[in-house]
């Protein structure tokens, strides 16, 4: 992963991961929240997108035209990783040691998911921003 955006707060990296059978170039930006913000986890969260090849949607599967994102893009949705119910992450975590992780877990599922229309990963999908 390298760094392609550096602020006060927040940065931009970007890189690629290859799960099982292709490789994904991704982006994961994440910006340390204000006190404020840390009642709300969805807005402290890391943001990680599929920035090549794109996301394929499904037409005819259970769940939904493409499982577990945020809709806050329509070309580049952000991957729904944890449930912020459960404790799973908070911002003294470290990326690499969750998010990246995650982000190649979510892939295994999408590649799988591609293929029989059934999502494996478990988990329960929050909903969005």
């Amino acid at each position: 992963m390298r760094v392609t955006e550096k602020a006060d707060r927040s940065a931009v990296w970007q890189g690629r991961l290859r799960p099982l059978l292709q490789s994904y170039d991704i982006e994961i930006a994440y910006r340390a929240p204000l006190v404020v913000e840390r009642l709300d986890i969805m807005r402290q969260q890391p943001w990680v997108r599929i920035m090549s090849p794109r996301l394929k949607r499904r037409r005819s599967s259970e769940e939904g035209v493409l499982p577990h994102v945020y809709w806050d893009n329509e070309d580049f949705p952000a991957l729904c990783l944890f449930d912020p119910d459960t404790g799973e992450w908070n911002p003294s975590c470290f990326l690499a040691d969750t998010t990246v992780p995650w982000s190649l877990d979510w892939l295994v599922c999408y590649e799988g998911w591609r293929a029989t229309g059934e999502w494996t990963g478990g988990g329960r999908h929050a909903g969005g921003p």
